[in-house]
């Protein structure tokens, strides 16, 4: 008996360790209220984004001027994973998504660098270069709409000042981003018949114009005894000022242009419930509690219903992530909740004595408690990971209070301290075994190669493991304090003779031939389900919406865009109790549509068979056609992405694949993102008649440009309301047709306008509304979604379809979206499954001190992935991504039985005659705790099983990892049971007859060597 050991220190010291526990509970109990709540945890995204807003130039053009010239430059950038590009009318942007082990913030500083580098390369008009760098942080914790009757895009003076400052002010609000509606700006209007008259050049007048409105120092006057800064200030005080500016003696700026405040043109709009909307879009502060900021925002949204002035107007809350963690703390918690009520009852059920139950239950609460301080002082947040990784520890941290408090209470020693001490010396080893290789399974994902699912897997294993240490310590000194304080009840477990199992185990045991061909088969079974379960992915999105994308061919009108949303939504309010409906948000662009379905909790039919029955009747267009959207993001659904020099020969490549992947089976809503009946007006201008008249043809290019897009000046500052952008345009009329644009004046000549249709030629081409690039090269992705297919099955599909046909020399096409992730993913977690395996290995083998026996106990591995496969198979679930998680976990549980039997077994030191007999009487003792151990396990996991709990509310499922769990430990144990024993008996034979063969080899050595001398 070991006097020295934690668990005797603990006995003599037991004030000592109340005490401690007791300062541990309090620091938890604190935690729990100063932990910050989040919805992920804060980490930095290893992706950079450039964008460059430009407004007016042709996506061919800013490819040629922007796009390419910073590809150049940030091509050479090291550790660069993937690299995409974008160029559209009104801006061009690369993105380079790097590994999850650089260092990012060096990496912005370094893209900055070589942005600023190519700065002078880029246009003269371009005004800003954005270097975004994306955080879990940078998400908005609540997106709100706001909805009236009346008419909300003159609103931005009421929203401003009665509902986002009064946001923005709040403590821990760290941003407040308003749109869909915008401050008034100056509008010059210039009136080009006038212009022309009097001989003005534009540009000349833009250039008066920011001229005599300015702000600057002048430097200093210094008296003997005073100092004086002189500012020069010529800004406009008032818009009369504006209207009064010379612009020729005789001239002033309102003679030949319409100055007023005016409401920007509209560009974009959203409806909520068939009226116009409003967004607007909250960010909190780093480190700020999630739950308490969205507790401030939604007492001052309450104070601004009660205003009268927001009379009419409805604000509702499209997304809240304060929500979403609620919810998943409250699912958790209740499935935490019945878990532990179950295997609290089972454990009851087996002990049948209220007080032993109470003392081996007591480390439950008391592991999560002192694990949620710990969290705090190691800076972690208390968010969806953790809490995952909470309730699966939840089924484990009774395990090793359950072996050792069996173990204690059969020991017959002479007074209950040595049998405290005794008991828990027995099971010491096995316990810390079974800890250690329950943790070590997920340092493969902690220090090994990081994906953002091993980055997101480390919180998960962080409170896991921290539990189970926690759980651990409590065995050895808690646990044993209180048993040996208050176990006077019913200190004598009951017996678990168990004569079935002692016949079958013999059986098992003297038929070791017709044994281990079972237990062949039973293995070799696994390929069965194995080949029959599907991989799908794992965020099927959202349960209660629906996205809808319109698949708009070229560009119109807002009032046209606008039509065909209103369309829809008639359609949709006919039928909303039909559908299931609750509301219906819409947002629309000239060259975009989609509408957002929020369906209510009880939907009239499954979701797929509603899916199908609203696109039935959806309206028909003629510039468009209504298709269910791709689930999720470029990270989800089916991603074909094709690659060449030539966009027109992609595009033609894509019309001819689109048709044959919508014929494949489990493949819906096929589309490409090439968007149809854009159109590009060409204006090429004719040198020699330019010239001919003594026209410049950049100040002819340069008119144009004013005329259709406007150039912004300096802002006006003197507004009661704030900075007032001012802007020099012409009349609308100039920009909305083709007739009126061939008549727009460059100038006078010899007392003759001379227009542009005059001097420049018009035409109209095809063109993308977006150039994209995949790794530089010109690039087009063809997505659809998937449903109900497999993975593996549908990409050899699409490959042999690939290959029949014969791409261009110098094109080529690659798989992404959740091929691309599946595979990573699934490849990252075979691997650290094999990881896992070997460190298993390594731990059993240095506690047991043999290189043979752990091999007993990795069997139950092997049988475990059969049960998790046929359980999948019963059940009809789907492998994914939370699935392989459930494997991980699993495999550091199933050993711990394996465990606790072999070490039982190497403490009676039989020899080999009586090694069967040891055996048997071992796995009879060992039964009990076993099953105690497996079914709290199982229970505490049922309702993640049965129950449609997500992470975050609306991500992924747990289902897929709880019945994993379940499944495969189920399984290992019924045949661990039986093949452990079996095992580590073949083993010991297997060692006995090589030990004699080694013998006889090194004695008939020994009688050769004198012989050979």
């Amino acid at each position: 008996m070991t006097e020295s050991g934690l668990t005797a220190k603990a006995l003599r010291r037991p004030v000592t360790v109340t005490m401690a526990f007791l300062a541990l509970t309090l620091l938890g109990l604190v935690a729990a209220r100063l932990l910050p709540l989040e919805m992920w945890p804060g980490l930095e995204i290893p992706q950079i984004t450039v964008q460059v807003p430009y407004e007016g130039g042709s996506p061919a053009e800013v490819e040629r001027e922007i796009t390419n010239v910073l590809e150049e430059s940030l091509a050479t950038l090291s550790g660069v994973k993937r690299m995409r590009s974008g160029s559209s009318q009104t801006e061009s942007w690369v993105r380079m998504d790097f590994n999850w082990d650089e260092a990012i913030g060096n990496k912005v500083v370094e893209v900055r660098e070589r942005v600023d580098a190519v700065r002078h390369r880029l246009p003269a008009d371009v005004e800003r270069v954005l270097i975004w760098q994306f955080s879990t942080e940078d998400m908005p914790v609540l997106n709100i709409r706001l909805s009236s009757t009346r008419d909300l895009s003159a609103a931005w003076d009421l929203l401003d000042k009665q509902l986002k400052r009064p946001l923005e002010r709040l403590p821990g609000v760290s941003r407040v981003a308003l749109y869909g509606v915008q401050p008034q700006e100056i509008q010059i209007r210039l009136i080009p018949e006038r212009l022309t008259a009097l001989g003005l050049d534009h540009q000349q007048l833009a250039e008066q114009l920011m001229a005599q409105n300015f702000v600057n120092s002048a430097g200093q006057i210094r008296s003997a005894n005073q100092v004086w800064q002189v500012s020069q200030k010529g800004e406009y005080r008032d818009i009369e000022s504006i209207q009064r500016l010379t612009v020729r003696p005789g001239i002033r700026l309102g003679d030949v242009a319409d100055i007023a405040y005016r409401q920007p043109e509209m560009v974009e709009g959203r409806h909520l419930d068939r009226t116009y909307a409003v967004g607007l879009d909250l960010f909190k502060e780093s480190g700020a509690n999630l739950v308490e900021v969205a507790d401030r925002i939604h007492a001052v949204i309450d104070q601004v219903k009660d205003n009268p002035q927001f009379e009419g107007i409805e604000l509702f809350i499209m997304d809240d992530q304060a929500a979403g963690v609620k919810m998943s703390l409250q699912d958790l918690a209740t499935a935490g909740g019945v878990g532990a009520l179950l295997s609290f009852a089972v454990l009851f059920l087996f002990i049948r004595n209220p007080l032993t139950t109470a003392l081996i239950v007591v480390a439950v609460p008391l592991s999560v408690i002192i694990t949620l301080g710990l969290m705090y002082l190691l800076g972690y947040t208390l968010n969806v990971l953790s809490m995952m990784g909470l309730l699966l520890a939840v089924g484990m941290l009774i395990d090793n209070s359950v072996v050792i408090s069996e173990s204690v209470l059969h020991q017959q020693a002479p007074n209950r301290r040595q049998a405290v001490i005794l008991g828990v010396d027995k099971v010491a080893l096995a316990v810390m075994a079974g800890t250690l290789t329950t943790a070590i399974v997920f340092l493969p994902n902690i220090f090994g190669v990081k994906v953002q699912l091993t980055v997101f897997l480390e919180h998960v294993a962080i409170s896991i493991c921290i539990a189970l240490f926690c759980s651990l310590l409590i065995s050895r000194t808690l646990l044993p304090l209180l048993l040996y304080r208050f176990g006077h009840f019913g200190q004598q477990a009951r017996r678990f003779d168990a004569p079935r199992y002692r016949r079958l185990l013999s059986w098992v045991l003297n038929h070791p031939k017709a044994t281990g061909a079972i237990a062949l088969v039973v293995l070799a079974s696994t390929a069965l389900p194995m080949s029959q379960v599907k991989n799908a992915d794992d965020d099927e999105g959202d349960p209660r919406r629906l996205y809808v994308n319109y698949q708009l061919e070229g560009r119109h009108s807002l009032a046209t865009s606008e039509a065909m949303i209103d369309r829809m939504e008639a359609y949709l309010y006919a039928n909303q109790e039909a559908f299931g409906i609750e509301s219906v948000y819409s947002y629309y662009a000239p060259n975009e549509l989609q509408t957002t379905l929020l369906l209510l909790e009880d939907l009239p039919m499954p979701k797929k068979a509603l899916m199908e029955k609203i696109s039935e009747g959806f309206p028909k267009y003629t510039h468009a056609r209504p298709v269910f959207g791709w689930n999720g993001d470029d990270d989800r659904g089916m991603r074909l992405y094709l690659r060449g020099r030539s966009t027109e020969v992609l595009m033609a490549l894509a019309e001819q694949l689109v048709p044959m992947l919508a014929r494949m089976e489990g493949l819906s809503q096929v589309r490409s993102d090439v968007k149809g009946g854009e159109q590009e007006l060409i204006v090429q201008f004719d040198r020699l008649k330019l010239a001919r008249l003594g026209l410049d043809l950049q100040q002819s290019a340069e008119v144009v440009a004013t005329a259709l897009r406007g150039q912004n000046l300096r802002s006006f500052r003197h507004d009661p309301s704030g900075e007032i952008q001012i802007k020099l345009q012409w009349q609308p009329q100039w920009r909305q047709s083709l007739a009126q644009m061939r008549e727009l004046p460059l100038g006078k000549v010899e007392g003759r306008v001379i227009t542009l249709g005059q001097v420049a030629t018009l035409t109209e081409q095809p063109r993308l509304e977006e150039i994209r690039h995949e790794g530089r090269q010109t690039a087009l992705a063809i997505g659809a979604n998937l449903e109900g297919r497999d993975y593996n099955d549908l990409k050899k599909e699409i490959t042999e379809l690939m290959d029949t046909l014969r791409l261009p020399e110098g094109y080529s096409y690659s798989f992404g979206g959740g091929f691309q992730y599946q595979d990573e993913s699934q490849q990252l977690m075979v691997t650290n499954m094999l990881l896992a395996i070997a460190m298993i290995y390594i731990v059993m083998a240095a506690l047991f001190e043999s290189l043979l026996l752990p091999t007993a106990v990795i069997s139950s591995i092997l049988f475990s992935i059969t049960g998790v496969f046929w359980t999948f198979l019963l059940t009809g679930a789907s492998m994914t991504v939370m699935g392989m998680i459930g494997i991980l976990v699993l495999m550091g549980i199933v050993v711990n039985n394996g465990i606790v039997l072999v070490d039982q077994i190497n403490q009676r030191e039989a020899d080999l005659d009586r090694l069967k007999q040891a055996i048997i009487d071992a796995a009879i003792s060992r039964l009990r705790p076993v099953l105690m151990t497996v079914a709290t396990t199982i229970l505490g996991l049922l309702p993640l099983a049965v129950w449609e709990t997500r992470i975050a509310g609306g991500g992924p499922s747990y289902t897929p990892m709880a019945i994993a769990i379940i499944g495969g430990l189920a399984f290992s144990t019924l045949t661990s049971l039986f093949l452990v024993p079996y095992l580590y008996l073949m083993l010991c034979k297997l060692r006995h007859q090589v030990a004699i063969g080694v013998g006889r080899v090194v004695a008939r050595v020994d009688r050769w060597l004198p012989m050979l001398r």
